[in-house]
């Protein structure tokens, strides 16, 4: 393993990379369990997640020392109810910290992911501990290749060029620490400028086809059908549509 792991942990004293572990979720909930509200700040990041995790228990693929996996403590002043924010702030972060500076046009895709040019390039998943909430981040930067059922894609290969992961890190850092003392309505019309599929037609697990209509008090999704308003949950999700011909 190389020797990045040196770098990070020279960034600051609230700053804790690993070689290889489980989750970065799960060792920062550690901390938050030791620490409560004092942990606010500390990232925990790794150059090898063996058992990383998306939403609904799917797995996070990242490759040795080539992505960015690393999660971020957060007690955040918004009230426990709107937490539901955290989602849109970390998606922020990513696209304004770290990819939309080297000149890439990233799109959230509610409620949790980032693409770019219609492929995934980072997953964020949310989970609370105490007081704190923990940001676990998945970006894929350095990374030639995924499998294709994936559909994801990397800095590397959209920019032709390898990216520093310290910098992408502090940035997408300073920037969710700053969101998060934000009002929730700012947080709502910044993430509705860079949502993705809001001018196309999408369908609900359920079935239901609409478009997108705007956010819902705790980030909830609402998309308009012939029929009714639908706000969705964070748990559900939706899907593009894909035009016949």
């Amino acid at each position: 393993m190389p020797d990045n792991r040196k770098i990070f942990e020279l960034m600051g004293d609230h700053i804790e990379w690993h070689d290889t572990m489980g989750s970065t979720n799960d060792r920062a909930r550690e901390i938050v369990r030791e620490e409560g509200s004092r942990a606010h700040g500390w990232v925990v990041g790794t150059e090898e997640q063996t058992a990383g995790r998306g939403r609904k228990g799917a797995s996070w693929i990242s490759e040795p020392g080539k992505g960015l996996t690393f999660s971020l403590v957060l007690s955040p002043v918004w009230e426990r109810g709107h937490w539901g924010w955290l989602s849109m702030a970390a998606a922020l972060a990513v696209c304004e910290g770290a990819l939309r500076p080297c000149g890439l046009t990233p799109l959230i895709k509610w409620p949790n992911d980032v693409l770019v040019e219609g492929s995934k390039i980072c997953g964020i998943l949310i989970e609370t501990s105490g007081d704190c909430a923990v940001i676990g981040i998945g970006l894929n930067v350095n990374e030639s290749g995924f499998p294709p059922e994936l559909e994801a894609v990397s800095m590397f290969q959209l920019l032709g060029v390898e990216t520093g992961r310290e910098s992408l890190m502090e940035e997408i850092r300073k920037k969710l620490m700053d969101y998060v003392h934000l009002e929730e309505p700012l947080i709502a019309e910044r993430a509705w400028d860079l949502l993705a599929w809001k001018d196309q037609e999408v369908e609900t697990v359920s079935g239901e086809r609409g478009r997108i209509r705007g956010f819902g008090e705790n980030a909830e999704l609402n998309v308009e059908t012939p029929g009714r308003l639908i706000t969705l949950s964070d748990p559900e999700g939706i899907r593009l549509v894909t035009p016949v011909g």
